[in-house]
C-alpha cells in the first residue's frame, strides 16, 4: 500500500498575515457567504458635464469593481462613504460597506451595515428598489445562535420566494447569484446551529433532519448538503450512512478541476477531510488532503490533519497482524506532516492552539517508538544492534571481494 508523504521540501513559510493579526483556523470557521450584488456598468461619459446622478452610478459601480474583481476594499470603502452622503438611503451601498468592512476585519462595522441596509429594506426586494437576501445571511453568520436562526430563516424565505417566481428577476440574473445554492448554505446553516449550540432545544434533531432534507430536494449532489448530512448520521451514531453520504459528497467533484463551479470552497472540504478522519476512512481523507495540499499548502490545518490522519492509519496497521512493516512508514510521513503544521503555525502565529498542542502529542508519541535518527529499517522492538551488524559484514565481504 503506497503511502502518502509530504513533498521533499518542506513548508518553511515565515510570512505572516497582511494585517499583522494571528490567522484563524480553519477547523474553527463557517462557510461565508457572497453577496456578489449585480451593480450596474459605468457608461459612458460623453457628457463634458454629466448630472450628480449619473457621477453617483459611475461612484457606485467603481466601488463595486474595486471591491469584487480588484479585492481591494481598503480603496472601496472612501467611494462607498463618499456615495453614501448624497444616498444614505441605499441598499445596495449598504451591502458593499458590509463587505468591505468584512474583508477588512471589522466585524462591529459590518454588523452595523447589514443591519441597516436590513431596516431599509427589510423584505428583500429585487434590485434596484431592493438587494435581495444575501445581508439576512451574513448577519446570521455575525450572530448569535438564536438570533442567528432568525437571520437564516428570513433568508431562507426570501430566496424560495425569489426562486419561485422567476419573472420577478432576469433567469441569467438568477444564475449568477447562485440562489439555489445559497438556499443550501442558509439551510445546512441552521442544521449546524441545532447540532451544536441549540442541540439541546427539544426539537434539535428533528429540525436538522428537516433543513438537512430540504437542502438535498433542492440540490441532490450538493456536497455541503451531503457533509452536513453526514454530520447529522456521525451525532446519531449511524457511522455507516455517514460515510457513505462523506463518499458521495466527494464522488461529486473529485475529478474536477480546483476552480469548477461544483468543487466546495477551500474550507469545507478541509471539513470534510476532518470528517472522513472521524469516520476511520483514512485513505480516502488522505487523498482529499492531497489535492487540497496541490492548491494550497500554507495552512497549518491541513498539515495537522494529515498528520493526524497518517497517525491513526499506523496505529491500525500497528495493531493489526498484517500490517507488519507498514506501520513505522505511516508514522514517519505523519512527523513529516506534523513538522510542517508547527513551522508554519509559528510563522503565521496561527490562532488554535489546540492543533498545535496535539500535534505536539502526537509527535512525542511517535519518537517513543520511532526516534528521529533511526537507521532506515530499523524498527521499533526490533534488534536495531543486529541489523547493523549485519550490515557491517555485508560491507567487510564486498572489501575482500574487491582486494581479490
Amino acid at each position: 500500500m503506497a503511502k502518502t508523504r509530504p513533498s521533499k521540501s518542506k513548508s518553511k513559510s515565515k510570512s505572516k498575515s497582511k494585517s499583522g493579526k494571528r490567522e484563524k483556523s480553519v477547523l474553527n470557521s463557517t462557510g461565508a457567504f457572497s453577496t456578489n450584488p449585480h451593480a450596474t456598468t459605468a457608461p459612458s461619459t460623453s457628457n463634458s458635464n454629466p448630472p450628480i446622478a449619473k457621477l453617483d452610478e459611475d461612484l457606485l459601480a467603481e466601488a463595486t469593481a474595486l471591491l469584487h474583481e480588484s479585492s481591494s476594499p481598503d480603496a472601496a470603502l472612501p467611494l462607498l462613504k463618499k456615495y453614501l452622503r448624497t444616498n444614505p438611503n441605499s441598499p445596495q451601498a449598504y451591502d458593499l460597506l458590509g463587505e468591505a468592512h468584512i474583508e477588512l476585519g471589522d466585524i462591529e462595522a459590518a454588523f452595523a451595515a447589514f443591519s441597516h441596509s436590513a431596516s431599509l429594506d427589510p423584505e428583500g426586494q429585487v434590485p434596484p428598489v431592493g438587494t435581495g437576501p444575501e445581508k439576512f445571511l451574513w448577519l446570521a453568520q455575525l450572530s448569535s445562535a438564536e438570533t442567528a436562526v432568525v437571520y437564516y430563516e428570513r433568508g431562507v424565505e426570501i430566496i424560495k420566494r425569489w426562486l419561485s417566481t422567476p419573472t420577478a428577476l432576469d433567469p441569467a440574473a438568477t444564475a449568477e447569484r447562485g440562489l439555489p445554492k445559497k438556499l443550501v448554505s442558509a439551510l445546512c446553516g441552521l442544521a449546524e446551529i441545532y447540532m451544536s449550540d441549540l442541540c439541546m432545544s427539544p426539537d434539535a434533531e428533528s429540525l436538522c433532519e428537516r433543513y438537512v432534507t430540504e437542502a438535498l430536494l433542492a440540490l441532490p449532489e450538493s456536497a455541503i448538503a451531503l457533509q452536513t448530512l453526514a454530520s447529522i448520521r456521525i451525532s446519531q451514531q449511524r457511522v455507516e450512512d455517514a460515510v457513505a453520504a462523506l463518499k458521495r459528497a466527494f464522488d461529486g467533484w473529485k475529478g474536477l478541476p480546483p476552480a469548477h463551479e461544483d468543487v466546495p470552497p477551500y474550507a469545507d472540504r478541509v471539513n470534510l477531510s476532518k470528517l472522513l478522519i472521524e469516520t476511520g476512512e483514512y485513505e480516502v481523507a488522505l487523498e482529499v488532503l492531497e489535492r487540497l495540499k496541490e492548491e494550497d499548502d500554507q495552512l497549518p490545518d491541513l498539515w495537522y490533519l494529515g498528520g493526524w490522519c497518517l497517525f491513526l492509519l499506523g496505529e491500525g496497521e500497528k495493531e493489526s497482524k498484517g500490517g507488519e512493516g507498514e506501520w513505522e512508514e505511516s508514522w514517519e510521513a505523519a512527523r513529516e506532516w506534523l513538522e510542517n503544521c508547527l513551522l508554519l503555525y509559528d510563522a503565521l502565529e496561527w490562532e488554535d492552539e489546540g492543533i498545535r498542542d496535539h500535534a505536539k502529542e502526537i509527535m512525542s508519541n511517535i519518537e517513543k517508538e520511532l526516534p528521529e535518527g533511526m537507521d532506515e529499517g530499523e524498527g521499533a522492538g526490533g534488534d536495531g544492534e543486529g541489523g547493523e551488524e549485519e550490515g557491517e559484514w555485508e560491507s567487510d565481504d564486498a572489501d575482500d571481494e574487491m582486494k581479490d
